[in-house]
């Protein structure tokens, strides 16, 4: 089995890899339980695995015995983990994002046969050292295709060496790990594309792009301003790149990057980066189809810069894949379409009470189309602009936390309904949806965050028809379901 620990201190690729004898998860935290829980349980698994995985030793408890199933270790890590946002738990792994001392973490315990079974969402992962370069991809190779959405750098490709049946030959990829805060800090990371260019010409299309760069991620603009006037590739403007002073972007205010090379050739010539962000310890590697530049950005902390042709890609598909889940994904096995701010989770699900074109409104899942309706129905919770509601408007959305901690409990998350006069009606429809999900789901009683009708306009409503709140003597209300 593998144990994967993502943090931002964890060497040159921002994570530590440890495989181990043991091939399930399972068998070997059974065949540890007891020697863990007999001594020191956060000295012990960091012998063993060469590195402290934040929280891990909670897991283990003295005097109790092992999980028999992985069930029961679902259970488990969700009751016992500290600061976890989300704990994904299936028959072969668990996954965990957690809020650590100093900014976000998340690892991975995976059985080797999974592993094995979804190459395209694990080869990264569990890929330890940069990637490998390649002369080019196997006779009979199909061409690369992105596993998620991409972020095309302009409408207007460059012209390319040829064209195949109409379409721009090549396309580079940038993918860009990078830590912008403390919380949000894994995951969150789109891939960028330039059509109509493979990697030795990189350099020089971008540099001649004629289109706005506003949008772009600051990595980006930097990397467009340090390019030579003669150069086509990116190598000498990568380790120029490093001399950049500071990556971090503070507030929208915050002067720019200049509007010239010559201008921001003369900024790291005059303003070093600190001292304390160690850049002579960044590697860079740049060849023919993949460059990447895994920086020293402070402390003991490394951003990852990756840029990999079509070419590439086509060799290594299932590294190029994974490594692009792997950037925007803080799970390498979510599936579930959320919305932008909700962490990939296995059991978390949000409903959206929606106008549709006939004027009715109907209750869903959500799906990502409607984030900024979501966004709408949150600033417009205290004052809504007049006038009817539209097709498409959210007016109502409760998400909600199945089988935790427990397989048979849940929490809800967020509960926001509209204040205009649709409100109870959308509350009584969303709780009749949401019923049903957790009868069908087995949960019999909800635990935690319970939306009171004092902040939460309708949620009594919404509430009563679910269940019926009890109050034990601890004061914890348990919402138990019909």
């Amino acid at each position: 089995m593998y144990v994967i620990y993502r943090s931002w201190n964890q060497g040159i690729l921002g994570k530590s890899v440890r495989h181990l004898a043991e091939p399930t998860v399972l068998g070997w935290i059974r065949d540890v339980w007891h020697d863990v829980s007999a001594e020191d349980a956060y000295d012990w698994l960091n012998r063993e695995l060469g590195t402290t995985v934040y929280g891990l030793d909670d897991l283990f408890s003295k005097g109790e015995p092992p999980p028999q199933s992985m069930q029961e270790l679902r259970t488990l890590a969700r009751t016992r983990l500290p600061d976890t946002y989300q704990c994904n738990v299936d028959e072969h792994s668990m996954r965990v994002l957690a809020n650590g001392l100093d900014y976000d973490v998340a690892y991975y315990l995976v059985d080797d046969a999974a592993v094995a079974a979804d190459p395209e969402r694990w080869s990264f992962a569990v890929h330890d050292g940069p990637l490998p370069e390649a002369a080019g991809p196997p006779p009979g190779a199909a061409a690369f295709t992105a596993p998620t959405k991409v972020t095309e750098l302009t409408d207007r490709p460059p012209s390319a060496e040829a064209e195949v049946e109409g379409e721009v030959e090549g396309i580079v990829y940038a993918v860009l790990l990078t830590c912008k805060a403390t919380h949000d800090s894994i995951g969150w990371n789109p891939t960028y594309a330039l059509p109509g260019v493979r990697l030795p010409q990189f350099g020089a299309a971008l540099r001649d792009l004629d289109t706005s760069t506003e949008e772009w991620p600051l990595e980006l603009k930097v990397l467009r301003l340090l390019i030579g006037p003669a150069e086509d590739g990116i190598a000498t403007a990568l380790e120029r790149c490093n001399r950049w002073p500071d990556y971090r972007e503070i507030s929208k205010d915050q002067p720019g990057p200049p509007d010239s090379h010559a201008a921001a050739l003369r900024l790291i010539e005059t303003v070093p980066p600190e001292l304390a962000n160690h850049r002579e310890r960044t590697v860079i590697q740049v060849g023919e189809q993949v460059a990447q530049m895994l920086i020293q950005d402070g402390h003991d902390c490394f951003e990852q810069w990756f840029f990999f042709d079509d070419r590439w890609a086509a060799a290594h598909p299932d590294l190029a894949a994974s490594l692009i889940w792997f950037a925007y994904h803080w799970d390498p096995l979510c599936s579930r379409p959320h919305l932008y701010l909700t962490p990939c989770s296995d059991n978390r699900i949000r409903y959206v009470a929606v106008v549709g074109e006939d004027g009715q409104t109907y209750v869903r899942e959500a799906e990502p189309r409607d984030e900024p309706r979501v966004w709408d129905l949150r600033r417009w919770s205290y004052e809504r602009p007049p006038g009817d509601v539209t097709t498409g408007e959210v007016l109502g959305t409760v998400e909600i936390k199945l089988q935790e901690p427990s397989p048979d409990s849940g929490k809800f998350t967020e509960l926001e309904i509209t204040r205009t006069r649709h409100g109870q009606a959308v509350a009584a429809m969303l709780a009749r949806h949401v019923l049903r999900d957790l009868q069908r789901a087995a949960i019999t009683r909800i635990t935690g965050w319970l939306p009171d009708d004092s902040r939460y306009p309708h949620g009594r409503r919404f509430l009563r028809m679910l269940g019926e709140i009890h109050k034990p003597d601890d004061g914890r209300s348990v919402l138990v379901i019909r």
